[in-house]
C-alpha cells in the first residue's frame, strides 16, 4: 500500500481537476467515493496507531479524510499535528478548502504560525521577466552566472544579472514536455532537463517523457533518455554524477528512480516501484556513493553500489517529510519543503556516516514574498531557490492566466553556514550523542531494508543542539508543488 498524498498534491498545486476538487471550487464538498482513499485511510488509522505522536502520518490522516468531508474529524487530526513538534502548517492544502473559513480551522492555522514564527534571511539574486513562465525546475551555472528555469510552456529560459531573457529551448522542441527538474554539470557545460507529464495534464501529442541533456554552450540537444512506455506516475527532478556522467531521476507516481545508461536511448529501472513512496527531490553526496530520495514520508538513503534503500534514522521532533528540490551540501541536506507548508526552506545535518539526522534547522519560512517555492541549485556557500513559481495559478490543458495577473519570478539567495556554530567561538568540546535504530512510518509503508547496525556515536559541540523547527521572528505575513506528485 503506498499513501498517495503527492499526488493529490500535484492536482492541488497545479489548480487542476478531481470530482472532490471540482465540488471545493463550487463551494461545496462532495465526499470521495473511491476504494483507494478508503484502503489508505484505513491503512493511516494502523500506522496512527503504531506512530501516534507523528504529525506527517496524522496530516496525510487529515487529508485523505478531508476527502471524505467529515469536518469534525479533520480538524481534530489537524489538532493533534499543531500539538507536535515540527510546525505543519495545513493553510495552504487546497483539500482542506471547505473548512479554511471556520473560527476553528483559522484559530488552528493562528496557533501553529503563533508556535512557530517567520523567518527570512535571504535576499534577492536574479529576476525571471516572464510572469507566465511557471517554472517548476531551475538551475545555476556558476561558471557562467547564468540562472535557468523551465516552464509548462515546455521551454527553458535563462537569465543573468543584466536581466535579459533567452530561450535555451523554443517550446516542444525535439519532443520536450512539461519541464520539471533542472542541473547543470559544470564539468561538461551541459544540462540536464526532466520532460514530464505533470499531474492529470492532457496528453500533448509528440511529447517524450524522459531526460533530455543539452550543451550550454550551443544550445543543442546532444540527447535523450526516453523513459521505458511502461513507465508510469511522472518523471520529476534529476541529479547526476560528475565522475560518470550517469543522471538519476525520479519517478513521483511509481516511487521509483531511472538513470541514464550510456549504451542506451531509454532511461533504465535503478529503484523499483514502491521504493521510496511519493519519490522526488534527489541528492548525491560528495563521494558519490550515497543517493538521497526524498519522499511523502522522509528523506531515504541508497546507497550506489548495493542499492540499499533505509530511512535516516533521526529523533521524533525531526520533519523531513515532502521535500522538493534537494541538495547535499558539506554534510547536509538543504531542501524546500512544501507538501505540508506553504513553503520553507530546511537543513538537515547529518552525522559522518549520512546515516542519521543529528539536527534539524528551518533557514527561511513564512517569507511573504513565497508562492510555491518549489527547487533551487547551490551555488558555492549559497542556496539560490524561485520564490514565486505561481504554480497554482496554471491549469494543464487551460489558457495561461493573464500576465498582468502574475509576478515576475523572484530568484532569492540564502547563505549557508560552512558548519555548525558552537556555544563559543573557537571552543570545540565534543560530547557523544548515543542513537539506536528504530522503524519510521516510511518504513513500515513500503517496507525497504532497514538498517540494523549497532548503536551509532557521533561527536558534535559540547551543547547538543535539540532538532528546531521555529525560527527567529522577522516577518509575518496553499501545499507548495511538486510537479508529479
Amino acid at each position: 500500500m503506498r499513501v498517495r498524498l503527492g499526488v493529490r498534491l500535484c492536482l492541488f498545486l497545479l489548480a487542476a481537476t478531481t470530482p472532490f476538487l471540482a465540488s471545493l471550487a463550487a463551494g461545496a464538498c462532495t465526499p470521495t467515493t473511491s476504494p483507494e482513499i478508503d484502503a489508505d485511510i484505513a491503512h493511516l488509522r494502523q500506522l496512527a496507531k503504531v506512530h501516534p505522536d507523528d504529525p506527517v502520518v496524522l496530516y496525510n490522516l487529515a487529508a485523505d479524510v478531508a476527502e471524505k468531508c467529515d469536518t469534525a474529524s479533520v480538524l481534530k487530526l489537524l489538532r493533534q499535528v499543531a500539538d507536535e513538534a515540527g510546525g505543519l502548517d495545513p493553510s495552504a492544502y487546497r483539500g482542506f478548502a471547505y473548512m479554511q473559513d471556520t473560527p476553528e480551522f483559522t484559530t488552528l492555522v493562528a496557533t501553529i504560525r503563533r508556535k512557530n514564527p517567520a523567518k527570512v534571511q535571504s535576499k534577492p539574486a536574479f529576476a525571471i521577466k516572464e510572469p507566465d513562465l511557471f517554472p517548476e525546475g531551475m538551475a545555476y551555472a556558476s561558471y557562467s552566472g547564468r540562472i535557468y528555469a523551465g516552464s509548462v510552456q515546455r521551454k527553458i529560459v535563462w537569465t543573468d544579472k543584466t536581466g535579459e531573457l533567452h530561450d535555451l529551448v523554443k517550446p516542444g522542441a525535439d519532443g520536450l514536455g512539461y519541464v520539471a527538474g533542472l542541473h547543470v554539470d559544470e564539468t561538461r557545460k551541459q544540462l540536464w532537463a526532466v520532460s514530464s507529464k505533470f499531474g492529470n495534464a492532457p496528453d500533448v501529442a509528440g511529447m517524450v517523457p524522459g531526460l533530455f541533456q543539452y550543451d550550454l554552450t550551443t544550445g543543442k540537444r546532444l540527447a535523450t533518455f526516453a523513459a521505458p512506455s511502461k513507465s508510469a506516475g511522472g518523471l520529476n527532478d534529476v541529479t547526476f554524477a560528475p565522475s560518470t556522467g550517469i543522471a538519476y531521476t525520479t519517478n513521483t507516481g511509481e516511487g521509483s528512480v531511472y538513470r541514464t545508461n550510456a549504451g542506451s536511448h531509454e532511461l533504465e529501472l535503478f529503484l523499483p516501484r514502491d521504493s521510496v513512496s511519493g519519490a522526488n527531490g534527489i541528492a548525491l553526496s560528495d563521494d558519490e556513493k550515497t543517493l538521497f530520495v526524498a519522499g511523502d514520508f522522509d528523506v531515504q538513503r541508497v546507497d550506489l553500489a548495493t542499492k540499499r534503500v533505509t530511512g535516516l534514522q533521526k529523533s521524533n521532533d525531526v520533519v523531513d517529510a515532502s521535500i522538493d528540490g534537494l541538495y547535499f551540501y558539506q554534510g547536509s541536506l538543504v531542501g524546500i519543503q512544501n507538501g505540508i507548508h506553504p513553503g520553507r526552506v530546511v537543513r538537515f545535518y547529518l552525522d559522518p556516516t549520512l546515516t542519521r539526522i543529528i539536527r534539524s534547522e528551518i533557514l527561511e519560512t513564512y517569507n511573504p514574498a513565497f508562492e510555491n517555492p518549489t527547487t533551487g541549485s547551490l551555488d558555492d556557500d549559497s542556496l539560490l531557490f524561485m520564490a514565486n513559481t505561481q504554480l497554482h495559478k496554471w491549469s494543464p490543458g487551460k489558457p495561461l492566466p493573464p500576465a498582468v495577473s502574475l509576478k515576475d519570478i523572484q530568484i532569492l539567495r540564502i547563505k549557508l553556514a560552512s558548519h555548525w556554530p558552537c556555544p563559543r567561538a573557537g571552543l570545540e568540546i565534543y560530547t557523544p550523542i548515543t542513537a539506536t535504530n528504530s522503524f519510521t512510518a516510511s518504513a513500515l509503508l513500503s517496507n525497504p531494508a532497514f538498517s540494523s547496525g549497532v548503536s551509532l556515536i557521533w561527536m558534535i559541540c559540547s551543547i547538543p543542539f535539540s532538532p528546531s523547527f521555529t525560527g527567529t521572528p522577522t516577518y509575518r505575513p496553499l501545499i507548495p508543488y511538486s510537479p508529479s506528485r
